[in-house]
């Protein structure tokens, strides 16, 4: 019978400093190697549900997953083991949160910084993808900051090893709502990386409009969780242009093409996505389609340090704060004209 852990125990050869976060399957703690004093994440099955089998399977399914990366936008593994009956495994420590945390604070990021994002995410998908792995859940959440400046996926729960065995039934919807693929959505079986892409277009319309494709309240019920789904299925998804001014004609494009709800009509991997956020980056076109024709620019703090640059919020302009914009000029207008 494995016992809880908590903050000063020893895990084999890790000493736990800290609880990371927690959820319905397992912790992650902050641990320290007793031989090398790195500071690493470790995490293992929650003593509740240690026991299911379902559980446990998945759990090691995810360990076998992280076994098969290793890419400088994956959170990379390092080594599992077994202790007094507790299963866990290590990863390297990203300290600088997640992209979900960056959206909490900042609700909307500059067109440029959100492609960054998604060049980033795309070197990091098409290594999954190379390696027969779809994630099934890429969300903010499972994006995180490193302090080399670059966007690391993990969290591989939910992944699938299209070389292994299946442990969902047939028909099952797994992932987040918000991000789920409309095959997903339907419970289909044969997935490839075409589904990520489409959480990847979810997460590029967020961070550009400062909310996902299709809105949702703060907490999911059931109900509200099949009415996400449902519209993931069945509702076209509104276009960036008509929530964001400023932004390239190109990048609204993409991320519509991203967002297409049979999966053979967006685009074929994830490296003809970087490819093509890496031309709007430089101004180039997409696909024969209007170039946007701006300029580069230049930078020198990485990507990371300005994502996590809170006091510099820089939303995009929103054809709202536009409206607002022309009302007051307007009414200065009339107030100049009356006092004359």
């Amino acid at each position: 019978m494995s016992h809880s852990i908590s903050v000063g125990d020893q895990l084999g050869p890790y000493k736990i400093l800290d609880v990371l976060g927690s959820g319905t399957a397992g912790t992650v703690f902050q641990a320290q190697h007793e031989a090398t004093d790195e500071i690493l994440a470790l995490k293992t099955l929650t003593s509740e549900t240690v026991t299911k089998e379902e559980v446990h399977s998945r759990f090691i399914r995810e360990i076998a997953v992280a076994q098969k990366l290793e890419n400088e936008h994956i959170v990379s593994y390092f080594d599992c083991g077994v202790e007094e009956g507790i299963l866990y495994y290590t990863m390297e420590m990203v300290s600088w949160g997640s992209l979900a945390d960056v959206l909490f604070m900042r609700r909307q990021l500059p067109w440029r910084e959100a492609v960054e994002c998604g060049v980033h995410l795309c070197q990091g998908l098409s290594h999954l993808h190379a390696n027969n792995i779809v994630h099934r859940d890429l969300k903010p959440a499972n994006i995180f900051l490193s302090d080399d400046g670059r966007l690391k996926i993990g969290d591989f729960g939910l992944a699938r090893d299209l070389d292994a065995g299946r442990l969902t039934m047939e028909g099952m919807t797994v992932g987040t709502a918000k991000y789920l693929s409309p095959e997903q959505a339907c419970g289909e079986e044969d997935l490839d990386g075409r589904a990520d892409l489409y959480s990847l277009g979810c997460i590029l319309f967020e961070m550009v409009a400062g909310r996902p494709p299709f809105k949702d309240t703060d907490g999911y019920n059931i109900v509200e969780y099949f009415e996400m789904v449902e519209k993931h299925v069945k509702e076209p998804p509104p276009r960036l242009l008509d929530l964001v001014a400023g932004i390239p004609d190109d990048l609204d494009q993409l991320v519509a093409w991203l967002l297409t709800k049979e999966r053979t009509a967006r685009p074929e991997s994830a490296a003809d996505v970087a490819t093509d956020l890496e031309k709007i980056l430089d101004g180039q076109a997409i696909d024969a389609t209007k170039s946007a024709n701006l300029p580069p620019e230049e930078n020198d703090s990485s990507l990371t340090e300005r994502l996590r640059d809170m006091s510099k919020p820089q939303s995009p302009i929103t054809w709202g704060k536009l409206a607002m914009i022309a009302v007051a000029l307007l009414a200065m207008i009339v107030l100049a004209l009356l006092n004359r």
